[in-house]
């Protein structure tokens, strides 16, 4: 690595940015050679010379030390071994800006996260904060903590529903992967969302933790765009906006045993924002928990949009403590005039029961061009407690369902008023 580190100690003189800074590197290592060379063992940690400790290669765990070029350098050891390795993250408080960890690599790689990994507060040029590339078989495990510091940017940002926004960066972003695992960590406070799962295949996220305030703006917890085969189970998020988001071009999807809350609920979408959007299908929510959320369980989708499908979408065993908008598909959430042309159908809403804050418990809107086919609303049984802030009824402040454009099914047992045929 004297090529290398040759060149980390030019970039340290002239001040390159980081990602310029982790090409001159990469770069290096391979024209000459020297990504691991008969020297590995001297920078691994003593015992095991596939696991790569980030402090050996200058990483301070102070809070206060930017360690961004220890990260990239133990990543080219671990990315280049011959064998499974494991870039270590020990206890600490290890401070540093964008990091990518892209491959291909040449075997299975770990991140090991046992101590805290805290964010820069600015010098982000592309919107992620640790982004894993064109990596297969990853595993992401913990104890340990990603602290995005969001709080330091959130009053800054005003995307809303906005078409067109740049937000603030990713706290984990995995892109063109197949084979992830995500197990055991937290991440608090991201900047905007918490995780970011494009273009991923065969993913099990389980027993994480997501931690933001209820108003720090575009915290989603989880967000899907062309994710297939996903598994997330046995997690708690409590966030600012949805706590999992399935967008577009997303396929067989199974959410169980999460609780959610704060946060604006388990959501399909929003769908039909951008042109010639992927569909969307076998989306299965099971065994989950809703604690105060803005919204319960939600299908939306923008109008104006070009033609789509989100199909097979199923929310069971649901609990409800305090929620408002438990039920709802909307395909008016963002417009920018014209219906929606987003044709959902195959939904089925069974055996959801607590609390609400809202009078329309269920509220279907669809689109007039393509009418919600096949929604199922199946014991459904949720006390009213009072609306607490809770959204005002449009039903006249009776206590019911709400359909537009869509022929529901409803049947077993049913705490409030079926809509009118």
């Amino acid at each position: 690595m004297a090529g290398a580190r040759s060149l980390v100690a030019k970039a340290n003189r002239i001040n390159v940015g980081p990602l310029i800074l982790m090409a001159l590197v990469f770069g290096s290592c391979v024209a000459n050679g020297e990504y691991l060379g008969d020297r590995r063992g001297l920078v691994a940690v003593a015992g095991n010379p596939a696991v790569f400790d980030i402090t050996k290669f200058g990483a301070v765990g102070n809070g206060a030390t930017n360690s961004f070029k220890a990260f990239l350098n133990t990543w080219l050891q671990v990315c280049a071994s011959p064998v499974p390795a494991t870039l270590l993250v020990p206890k600490g408080e290890f401070l540093t800006g964008p990091v990518i960890f892209a491959g291909p690599c040449k075997s299975k790689v770990t991140i090991d996260v046992q101590g805290t990994i805290t964010a820069t507060p600015s010098g982000y040029a592309t919107p992620e904060w640790f982004l894993f590339e064109h990596v297969d078989n990853v595993l992401v495990t913990g104890p340990g903590t990603f602290h995005g510091k969001g709080e330091a940017v959130w009053k800054a940002d005003g995307c809303g529903k906005k078409v067109e926004c740049n937000l603030p960066p990713t706290s984990l972003k995995f892109r063109n992967i197949v084979n992830l695992e995500v197990t055991g960590i937290s991440s608090v406070n991201a900047k905007a969302f918490h995780m970011f799962l494009v273009k991923t295949t065969n993913v099990n996220i389980h027993n994480i933790n997501i931690v933001a305030p209820a108003e720090s703006p575009n915290t989603d917890g989880i967000h899907l765009s062309n994710a297939d085969n996903v598994s997330i189970v046995d997690s708690n998020i409590g966030t600012g906006d949805d706590c999992i988001s399935v967008g577009r071009g997303s396929n067989n999807v199974t959410v169980e045993r999460v609780v959610c809350g704060p946060g604006h609920g388990l959501s399909v979408g929003s769908l039909g924002k951008y042109p010639n959007e992927e569909d969307v299908s076998g989306i299965h929510f099971k065994s989950c928990t809703m604690k105060g959320t803005d919204n319960g369980l939600r299908i939306k989708s923008w109008g104006g949009s070009s033609p789509s499908k989100a199909t097979d979408i199923k929310f069971e065993d649901i609990i409800m403590e305090s929620v408002k908008n438990p039920i709802i598909i909307d395909q008016n959430y963002g417009s920018r005039g014209g219906e929606s042309r987003v044709a959902i159908s195959d939904v089925l809403f069974k055996n959801v029961r607590g609390t609400t804050i809202t009078k329309d418990e269920v509220q279907i809107m669809c689109s007039k061009t393509v009418p919600c086919a096949g929604v199922s609303v199946i014991d459904v049984n949720l006390n009213f407690i009072g609306n607490k802030g809770g959204h005002p009824s449009s039903s006249g402040g009776l206590v019911g369902a709400l359909c537009t454009n869509a022929n529901v099914i409803f049947g077993g047992k049913l705490s409030f008023p079926m809509c009118p045929k």
